[in-house]
């Protein structure tokens, strides 16, 4: 029985040094405070994880996550997180993925996964109605995602997995963990994680049901909100286009990257817009578990070099990444590129900011061709994008050089080409150049996870504040990044916001749950929880940045022509409203505020000071 209806009141904890496993309840405490996904995963993370852990050791733990609402008929409800401390940046790290792995997870009768320790040889994990195996996987080690999926559904009919490729087993610092056919828990590495450990994948599997307290209560709930979605004007475009609308949008306003964050206008990159993709690529429209909004696309390249290509997408970050950042402005060229980052198991965000970085060092001549094996790796040239992702997934030649994104090909490139490695914290930036919209670089700059545009995006609301104005910016970023610290901790997709808000959410959890929910304190507890893990990592105040182009090279055209971000200007006006001090870091009085006194002493033993 679960402590608090919505939950399944259980974890599982797998030790592959030690071969076990073990169930740990879900407390009502940890419930109620924390709610589910990235909530709990801020506060075991920073319980369990000792500062200085190598990310790719033993000592780091991978936490899989739902939340109360995941396995119920709450639309939006698909996804289920993914976090670990990054071993492409070193900060805390979380990832979020949809389709139908967070509901198979509740059914198989858990909220979540730990996994601890390494194992000695490849395995798999197992889940099937509150029962866990770790089995043998010699026969899975080094195939593809999609390979390993298909092997274990037939395992095990009515599965559905999480998945590395070869990538995440020869630990490229960006692989990322895989789930229904292509959808991914990107960025930070936790593909990597699992590589290191050795684990493959992660297959569940059960008919277990998520409890409500007043079925009535909740039904009539959801009829609201099916009805709420339905109406909203901005669904039937939505559905239509999915997230490629945003490529016309953001190349208008010239914030799509071009030719690695250079600021140029790409002659041709209305060939990416979604009415292209819609006509060249998509098949029909797909939607994740419970959600009336099928903005996923099952895609297939139809001629050319390339035909036969099937994939899920490409998305809108895709498109911004592999292809205007990289001078690629062939759809289906995309489309490639992206099947073969999901087929490796690699981030596409990360790997198309990295070859971005490394185009430009090509062009400049800090990188030649007997330094990438041959590969031309000039802007806008398909076939050496295409080539340099299959040496990333091998990690093989120049892809062992771009392996760990693009600030660490730098430092050991040199030649100044730091200047151009845009990232923070290591983490390159998504599809949005913060020259163009400046909240966007706050976010970049504050996230806990490095440049990450996936913690509270900004685009809506600085549309209607000047995309190039500080004003009003860092009361944004902390409204945006709140409010997504409750949607990664229901779990419940960002594009809730179709007929959705944060009210209508919490309706929802306590509908659900039978329980009340300080949701506000919540929230700040989380990322000032996140923040707190950070800090004892070393991370600080000068951490909070932006590469040299942002802040010093202004754009070169487009609406923003001859502008850089005011950082400093922005960090000195958003720490005071999280209550942390001026290097950024949480203040007595804040912590005491949010429930947290433990790690006031817990900090002053490590030797670091809090301000009053």
């Amino acid at each position: 029985m679960a402590v608090v209806n919505g939950y399944c009141g259980k974890i599982l904890r797998a030790n592959l040094t030690k071969k076990t496993t073990r169930v740990v309840p879900v407390t009502r405490e940890m419930a109620l405070e924390y709610i589910g996904g990235r909530g709990f995963a801020s506060r075991m993370m920073y319980d369990e994880l000792k500062p200085g852990a190598d990310p790719l050791g033993p000592d780091n733990n991978i936490y899989v996550l739902t939340g109360p609402i995941n396995g119920t008929a709450v639309p939006f409800s698909s996804r289920y997180v993914v976090a670990t401390k990054s071993p492409l940046t070193g900060t805390y790290t979380r990832s979020l993925s949809g389709g139908e792995f967070s509901a198979r997870l509740k059914y198989a009768g858990f909220d979540g996964i730990v996994v601890e320790g390494k194992a000695d040889k490849p395995v798999y994990l197992c889940l099937e109605n509150g029962s866990a195996e770790i089995r043998d996987a010699d026969n899975l080690w080094g195939k593809t995602t999609w390979d390993t999926e298909e092997t274990l559904r037939k395992d095990l009919r009515g599965s559905k997995s999480l998945t590395i490729g070869p990538a995440g087993e020869q630990q490229v610092l960006f692989a990322s963990v895989f789930n229904d056919w292509g959808r991914s828990a990107g960025g930070g590495g936790t593909g990597a994680v699992l590589g290191a450990k050795r684990l493959k994948a992660i297959v569940v599997s059960g008919q277990q049901g998520v409890s409500v307290p007043n079925k009535e209560t909740f039904l009539e709930l959801l009829r609201e909100s099916y009805a709420a979605v339905k109406s909203h004007p901005g669904v039937p475009e939505r559905v239509w286009k999915g997230t490629t609308m945003t490529v016309e949008t953001t190349n208008k306003l010239g914030i799509i990257p071009v030719r690695n964050f250079s600021g140029e206008k790409l002659e041709g990159a209305e060939n990416l817009y979604s009415e292209i993709f819609r006509e060249k690529l998509v098949l029909h429209d797909e939607s994740c578990f419970s959600c009336p909004l099928p903005c996923g696309k099952l895609s297939l390249v139809k001629t050319g070099p390339y035909a036969g290509t099937v994939l899920q997408g490409p998305q809108f970050e895709t498109i911004g990444l592999l292809g205007t950042n990289c001078g690629i402005i062939n759809i289906e060229t995309v489309a490639r590129a992206n099947s073969l980052c999901n087929l490796y198991g690699i981030d596409t965000i990360e790997t198309g900011n990295v070859i971005g970085f490394a185009m430009e060092c090509f062009e400049k001549g800090i990188l030649t061709k007997g330094d990438t094996g041959g590969i031309d790796l000039r802007f806008g040239n398909d076939d050496a994008l295409i080539e340099a992702i299959e040496a990333i997934g091998q990690k093989k030649g120049v892809g062992a050089l771009l392996s760990g994104g693009a600030e660490r090909a730098a430092h050991v490139i040199g030649q100044d080409s730091i200047r151009f490695a845009m990232s923070t914290k290591g983490k390159g930036f998504a599809a949005y150049d913060p020259r163009a919209l400046v909240g966007m670089g706050l976010i970049y700059a504050t996230a806990p996870t490095g440049a990450n545009h996936s913690t509270g995006p900004t685009l809506g609301g600085e549309k209607g504040l000047g995309l190039t104005t500080n004003k009003e910016k860092p009361e944004l970023v902390y409204k945006n990044q709140n409010s997504y610290c409750l949607l990664d901790s229901l779990v419940i997709c960002s594009f809730s916001r179709y007929g959705l808000d944060d009210s209508s959410r919490l309706k929802i959890l306590e509908a659900v749950t039978g329980e009340h929910y300080e949701a506000d304190l919540i929230t700040r507890r989380i990322f000032s929880l996140e923040r707190l893990f950070n800090v004892r990592e070393g991370f600080g105040r000068s951490d909070d940045s932006l590469p040299w182009r942002s802040l010093h090279e202004p754009l070169p055209e487009g609406p923003s022509k001859g502008n850089t971000v005011r950082l400093e200007e922005l960090l000195d006006r958003y720490y005071p409203l999280r209550k942390w001090d001026r290097n950024g870091i949480p203040t007595i009085a804040c912590l005491k505020e949010l429930d947290l006194e433990d790690e006031i002493e817990n900090l002053s033993q490590m030797g670091i000071e809090l301000s009053p």
